[in-house]
């Protein structure tokens, strides 16, 4: 299944802010970035920041809500996390043979 997952924090909560206090910005960002490659269980389709809001937008594909929900947790602990199920509509338009028509 594919999931749609919204997730914000705010500049008090944000990790980034506090590494490039603490002088560790180039550690925090590449240690921060890793759960874009995805994992075993869940595969990340596509990643996008904004990064002024503090927001990210994901889509991922994943068996089970279980192992999506073990994926978010980083995001729940700093701010709000929302996951919605979603469909592909392009692909089911190619199905349907009515794309291009």
């Amino acid at each position: 299944m594919l999931f749609h997952i919204t997730a914000q924090h705010d500049h008090l909560s944000c990790g980034g802010v506090a590494a490039r206090r603490e002088g560790h910005a180039a550690d925090f960002q590449r240690e921060w970035g890793r759960w874009m490659e995805g994992n075993d269980k869940v595969k990340v389709i596509a990643a996008y920041q904004n990064q002024p809001t503090h927001r990210i937008f994901v889509v991922v594909e994943a068996d089970n809500y279980d192992d999506l929900n073990t994926f978010t947790n980083r995001w729940k602990a700093t701010g709000s996390c929302d996951v919605q199920p979603v469909g592909d509509g392009i692909a089911t338009r190619h199905a349907k043979g009515v794309w291009g028509k």
